[in-house]
């Protein structure tokens, strides 16, 4: 679902052609029937958005399945492996009761400095919380944290530790995780997935009965998503909803099963890891916000850290990563130079920066690996680019992006003048993959090293290039500053 990995992902089909070919059976639900359908067992047609219906129209198809209420892997699974057996809070409730939202709505006003972050219509999850024990005895967070205790932070981490959860192994408490969700998928029958996605009841059918087939103790089943879920409105929730189906059929942490996400370009997921998103930082931590709790090296660490996972170990991550980023300055004595890192203010994304630039919010912009004039909505993000004093372009070619100031239509078309679009722009020829030595991360998140095949001809430059000689000219200019 959600992917067209035949022509969009040819190398790594290839497994999925093998599989096949010992046995497997390989479906496709898109909206198109594409290669990748003509080459699947089954095709099945869905209204563009609707995957959300479908994979719920899975979830509760399945649960109340003859097969996986008689096979006792799948309860065991799910009452060992995940949540299901946890107990919610009694204060909780579902959109049934609500009329259709949770509980725990908030409403949210922006914040004057970046009002750009649509967090309208967000919820308070406390009353999502588990039911539990009382607390451990101990310091109290907000002590250690105003009496600045550690490193290490042992005591702190101890202080968030919850009490224990309450649990109901046989699944059939009203408020365990489980009994939530069947009530809650309980409404995508069969005819509703047929009304909602266009999907043939008979083929939904099929794809149902095919997944319990083909789950179970001594076999699994795996999806594979690309961009049609990833960057969708609603892509976290379909992630999510079909990581949630792989958890109740058992498809998860075992040869064969997952969710995987196809990934297209050399080294898009290592951008991931590096990371270039706006609002991580490495090792996949929260990038420190101003809008959230993290004043201070301890009150993040508070509000980040999870202290009953692996990221328990959150503060190590974050202390080893400031010392990455500040050497020899970063100290205990100094917070390992915390206040110096800059914080987010908001929503950086794709949308909100180009709003805050067509608003006059943003002076200057560099961008790379990306051609933004030429997007959906090409119209409005080229008349954003024109209130920019500045813009880089770095990239293999001159982008619409680089020449919109004198090929884009509204200019072609006498719209908009030239000598009106007050933007001054540079261009700055970049290097293409085999033109210089690094690491990829592909699909399966193996890393992989190459090798450059050929010298980047002329003024070409790789991006760590760039970046490390614009730093050491930031450094001098801010020297003494």
């Amino acid at each position: 679902m959600g992917s067209n990995m035949a022509e969009c992902h040819p190398v790594a089909f290839r497994w999925p052609l093998k599989a096949k070919l010992n046995g497997a059976k390989l479906i496709h639900v898109d909206p198109r029937f594409t290669r990748t359908s003509a080459v699947a067992d089954l095709h099945v047609p869905i209204r563009a958005g609707s995957d959300i219906a479908f994979l719920g129209g899975l979830i509760n198809y399945v649960i109340n399945s003859r097969r996986w209420n008689a096979d006792p892997f799948f309860k065991e699974f799910v009452a060992n492996y995940t949540n299901a057996a946890t107990i919610i809070n009694k204060d909780f409730k579902d959109t049934e009761d609500l009329e259709g939202v949770f509980s725990g709505l908030a409403g949210f006003t922006e914040p004057g400095f970046w009002p750009y972050n649509g967090n309208q219509g967000r919820y308070d999850p406390a009353s999502w919380q588990y039911e539990r024990e009382p607390k451990p005895p101990g310091p109290a967070t907000q002590d250690l944290i105003t009496r600045r205790a550690g490193p290490p932070f042992d005591d702190l981490v101890r202080s968030l530790k919850p009490g224990k959860a309450h649990k109901d192994p046989t699944l059939q408490n009203p408020h365990c995780v489980f009994q939530i969700l069947k009530r809650h998928f309980s409404r995508y029958t069969p005819e509703m997935v047929e009304q909602v996605c266009g999907s043939p009841k008979q083929k939904f059918i099929q794809v149902a009965e095919a997944l319990l087939a083909n789950s179970g103790r001594d076999r699994t089943s795996a999806f594979a998503y690309a961009v049609a879920w990833t960057q969708h409105t609603y892509g976290v929730q379909m992630i999510s909803c079909c990581a949630l189906l792989q958890l109740l059929l058992g498809n998860v942490g075992r040869p064969g099963a997952g969710v995987m996400a196809l990934r297209g370009h050399a080294a898009i997921q290592g951008s991931t890891d590096v990371p270039t998103l706006y609002h991580s930082i490495h090792g996949y931590l929260n990038a420190p916000s101003a809008l959230r709790p993290h004043e201070s090296l301890r009150a993040y660490m508070a509000a980040e850290t999870t202290p009953t996972s692996y990221y328990g170990n959150l503060p190590k991550f974050l202390v080893s990563y400031l010392k990455s980023m500040y050497g020899d300055a970063a100290t205990a004595a100094n917070d390992f130079g915390y206040d110096w890192h800059p914080k987010i203010l908001g929503d950086h994304s794709h949308i909100a920066c180009f709003a805050a630039m067509a608003e006059g919010k943003i002076k200057g912009t560099v961008v790379v690996g990306q051609n933004p004039a030429t997007s959906l909505n090409g119209t409005a993000t080229r008349r954003a680019l024109r209130q920019l004093d500045w813009l880089v372009v770095k990239d293999n070619w001159l982008t619409e992006t680089a020449t919109h100031w004198y090929l884009a239509p509204e200019v072609k078309n006498g719209e908009v003048k030239i000598e009106d679009i007050k933007t001054e722009i540079f261009f700055f020829p970049s290097t293409q993959i085999a033109e210089y030595d690094g690491s990829f991360t592909n699909t399966q998140r193996m890393l992989q090293w190459h090798s450059f095949a050929a010298k980047a001809p002329g003024d070409c430059r790789t991006d760590s290039w760039f970046y490390h000689n614009l730093a050491k000219r930031l450094k001098r200019a801010y020297a003494g500053s």
